[in-house]
């Protein structure tokens, strides 16, 4: 029994990565807002929205700050956003 998947089975998540830096006031005023989504750009330059409650959990001491990673699923939905550096 092999558990690694076979290359006709395995397929990787897309994702995109995406330069994200706002100071914390700037945050503030991002989560006060009414707007349930957030629009930004990979690096490549593609316009990409995601859920604005997606970045809470990526606010440090100085605001938001480095590269992330956004990967969603076959169908387009968020799976994960880590951040890859700084």
């Amino acid at each position: 029994m092999s558990l690694i998947p076979s290359s006709q089975n395995f397929r990787p998540m897309p994702s995109v990565y995406v330069r994200l830096k706002m100071s914390v006031s700037e945050c503030l005023e991002f989560y006060q807002s009414q707007a349930p989504n957030a629009r930004t750009y990979t690096i490549e330059g593609r316009s990409v929205i995601f859920p604005r409650r997606l970045l809470r959990t990526m606010v440090d001491s100085q605001g938001i700050n480095g590269l992330f990673r956004i990967t969603y699923d076959d169908q387009g939905r968020f799976v994960s956003i880590e951040k890859v550096s700084t």
